[in-house]
């Protein structure tokens, strides 16, 4: 039986799922039935797969039907395909899909057992509510991200993966991204008509929330552009893999959302400042390309897109990156850094207020929505002042943890491509819980993912060569699978 996942993440099939794929997200912008459809036909086929495939790569399937179908979380949000591809799905299948890889894998570590940890601290806030007014639907919505955070730390940590693979899961996070940008560039009205103004754009966004369509797009690039660095194609093409990395990046700055796009260029350093340290000829073996020749005119082609952007929006876009408003830029308030974060950090002020109030136990999960002075009925959109406070010091214990595990990961991986991949995945998933909390699938997952162990070969390998030479990655990567790639 083909196995559906496999197929997605040939090199010989890249450019049929990349058109198949643009073809979802056109459709999506018609009708949510295509998409639907598409969605729940691909995932029924692809649990049917793990009856065929061998019991020792169970687990590491769920991940990756865990990757994938989680993913189609933003495309639902924006075709409104709810309650058929439900609001926050790729919450939903970390939660019931990761318990089930723990227990067919039956994989154990240290980090594992924080994940664990984290779940069980973050039980006792949702059982009480110091405001007496949470309802169901406030707890879930505020909690469901944070267990999802345990769940992927726990699951994803018990998976023992090549580096081969650790590449080609980027298409199955990008595939989905791509319905997401060809969605929001059909949406986008005639940009001579958008009014573009010194706040988030939701015309950009597809019309939904410009943070989370941001997230998602920024991610997007992180990922192409780490494809491209590590010699690898998403789409077959170069050229192509390029122009999509350019319409990303075009259409993520143009939603005026900052974190996202911020997020994903911070990937992208974290990325390329652990390649920097492969020697000339690991670069050779692996051919890697020696970016810094390409520092320059990436650059430069930077400084041209953001220019082009920036001259769509009338000179909008600069100004919003340098943290102006409209109350900035015609005198009647002060440049602050409550103004540059969009009351974000006011609105950590007052949940620090909280703690300081309820230190030990914390107002309870939902509740701090409702008992904040100037910022009543405001949902968090940090996490770590959310943990503040409605968790108390539980969630003292819980932000500790998550650098505990960051220092694990760092230390864990074995060469330097995939300590930057997974570095830069913690970095990303983490830096979106300062400023969306954990309102979409990339948090949780990303952190789960940046917690894989990476197998060491035992001898080097050759595809089609020399057997005592390493292949290259693009070689390892696009190979024909054995049974999973």
């Amino acid at each position: 039986m083909r196995i559906f996942l496999s197929d997605l993440k040939k090199y010989n099939y890249s450019f049929f799922w990349f058109l198949v794929h643009v073809l979802v997200g056109i459709s999506a912008t018609i009708s949510t039935l295509p998409v639907i459809v598409f969605f729940y036909s691909t995932i029924i086929y692809t649990i049917i797969n793990l009856l065929y495939v061998a019991s020792k790569e169970r687990a590491r399937l769920i991940g990756e039907i865990i990757i994938y179908f989680a993913s189609f979380e933003a495309i639902g949000r924006l075709a409104q395909a709810d309650p058929f591809l439900p609001y926050e799905l790729g919450k939903y299948l970390i939660l019931f899909l990761c318990p089930l890889g723990i227990l067919i894998g039956r994989g154990f570590s240290i980090k594992g057992s924080l994940g664990l940890i984290i779940l069980i601290l973050a039980l006792p806030a949702a059982f009480f509510d110091e405001s007496g007014i949470v309802s169901y639907n406030d707890v879930k919505f505020n909690i469901l991200g944070l267990l999802n955070i345990g769940m992927a730390i726990w699951f994803y940590s018990s998976l023992k993966i090549s580096l081969k693979t650790l590449v080609s899961w980027s298409k199955l996070m990008l595939y989905p991204i791509v319905s997401v940008l060809v969605f929001t560039i059909i949406r986008t009205p005639d940009l001579d008509t958008v009014e573009f103004t010194l706040g988030a754009n939701f015309a950009t966004a597809g019309g939904f929330g410009s943070n989370q369509v941001s997230t998602i797009l920024g991610l997007g690039v992180f990922l192409l552009a780490a494809c491209i660095l590590l010699n690898y194609r998403i789409t077959g093409y170069k050229w192509l893999d390029l122009v999509v990395l350019a319409l990303l990046t075009v259409q993520g700055l143009l939603t005026f959302s900052r974190g996202g796009m911020i997020g994903g260029f911070f990937g992208i350093l974290v990325l390329m400042f652990h390649l920097t340290k492969l020697s000339v000829k690991e670069r050779k073996r692996l051919s890697i390309p020696n970016f810094k020749k390409y520092v320059l005119p990436v650059g430069i082609l930077l400084v041209i897109v953001m220019a082009v952007a920036n001259s769509i929006t009338g000179g909008m876009l600069l100004l919003r990156y340098m943290g102006e408003t409209q109350g900035t830029l015609a005198g009647s308030a002060e440049k602050s850094l409550n103004k540059i974060t969009t009351n974000r950090s006011d609105i950590f002020l007052e949940d620090v207020e909280l703690f300081s109030e309820y230190p030990i136990m914390g107002v309870g999960v939902g509740a701090s929505t409702y008992l904040r002075d100037d910022y009543k009925g405001y949902a968090p959109h940090v996490e770590l002042s959310r943990l503040l406070a409605e968790h108390g010091l539980l969630g003292v214990i819980i932000f500790l943890l998550f650098l505990v595990v960051f220092v694990l990961n760092k230390n864990g991986a074995p060469e330097n491509i995939s300590k930057g991949i997974l570095m830069a995945c913690f970095f990303i998933g983490f830096l979106a819980t300062f400023h969306s909390a954990t309102r979409t699938y990339i948090t949780p997952l990303l952190m789960g993912i940046s917690c894989v162990g990476i197998l060491i070969p035992k001898r080097k390998v050759s595809i089609g060569g020399d057997n005592n030479t390493t292949p290259k990655v693009d070689s390892i990567i696009n190979s024909k699978p054995e049974i999973l790639a």
